[in-house]
């Protein structure tokens, strides 16, 4: 199978929760890039609505970020392409690299 990514992932484990038509849902930020996430999360098929995502940071602060579901996985949760808001991301996300620590 071709790597259809244009950027590298970073491994994550970090809180988030977004916002799309159906309410405010929580999971867990897999992986990331410049260009989309993996958001683990038991829920429904998001659709392709716009979601709103929101990544707590080690520091507190949220990172804001807005895409579309690019995939999902039931029972796992869905892949997120970003549409905006991905400018303030590449440095967090070479910072997060360095200094967040992986579950065992």
């Amino acid at each position: 199978m071709e790597e259809r990514r244009k950027e590298p992932r970073v491994d994550l484990n970090l809180p988030a929760q977004w916002e799309s038509e159906t309410g405010v849902h929580k999971g867990r930020i897999i992986n990331c890039s410049g260009g989309g996430c993996f958001v683990q999360a038991q829920v429904e098929e998001p659709g392709n609505e716009p979601l709103k995502l929101a990544i707590q940071l080690p520091d507190g602060k949220d990172l804001q970020l807005w895409g579309n579901v690019a995939y999902y996985l039931p029972t796992m949760g869905f892949g997120m392409h970003f549409t905006s808001g991905q400018s303030m991301l590449k440095g967090w996300l070479d910072y997060l690299q360095a200094h967040t620590p992986l579950p065992s």
